[in-house]
């Protein structure tokens, strides 16, 4: 029986080895941190509904790696002057070119108001509402409620100011030109306005 002799690499052999798992190891890292080409890129600061004017107030940069479709949106210093969003933009998101215009929005004009109904808290910026109006009959009693307005976008929701904590929050909202003479008409009238969730456009 012949006996198995131990095969010692020699301290040369080990050396040699070592460098080429090491060489290894830091060609691999090298591949994967060249593929890892990140750009600076404009990114909302919170939701931002369709009509909002883009500035530094609402806007916060991130260095994101887009490859291909990096193209396909705002870059650090690509943000052109009286920009504004044609349609909504989730918090955090990268902003589309697709989606912003320098053009005047015309056809709409935003207004504030405060309902009387406590809004549900799914209407959000970027929601879907309908705005119902009940004229007012006397002090307390209000006729049966026709719409006012249909589908009009949330802009923002604005909590009540000061230390009047049951006091109802203001909803901005981006209303087409055509409805806005019927809102004004309610508020005027001191009408019970109420907002009814039609949908909801943030992320789609």
């Amino acid at each position: 029986m012949i006996g198995s002799k131990s095969v010692r690499k020699s301290p040369v052999q080990l050396l040699l080895s070592t460098a080429v798992i090491a060489g290894s190891v830091v060609g691999a890292w090298f591949v994967i941190e060249s593929s890892k080409v990140t750009e600076v890129y404009l990114v909302t600061r919170g939701d931002l509904a369709s009509g909002t004017a883009l500035s530094e107030e609402n806007l916060e940069t991130a260095e994101l790696a887009l490859f291909a479709r990096g193209g396909q949106y705002l870059q650090e210093g690509e943000l052109p002057l009286g920009s504004y969003l044609t349609r909504t933009i989730s918090a955090g998101e990268v902003i589309p070119k697709s989606a912003v215009t320098t053009q005047v929005l015309d056809d709409y004009s935003n207004i504030v108001l405060t309902p009387s109904v406590e809004i549900s808290s799914a209407i959000t910026p970027g929601s879907k509402v309908s705005v119902w109006a009940s004229p007012a009959l006397d002090y307390q009693s209000f006729g049966e409620p026709t719409i006012a307005a249909l589908d009009v976008e949330v802009v923002q929701v604005k909590e009540p100011e000061g230390g009047f904590a049951s006091a109802a929050k203001s909803v901005e909202i981006r209303v087409p030109i055509a409805s806005i003479q019927s809102i004004l008409r309610a508020i005027a009238n001191r009408d019970a306005i109420a907002l009814m969730a039609s949908s909801v456009s943030l992320g789609n």
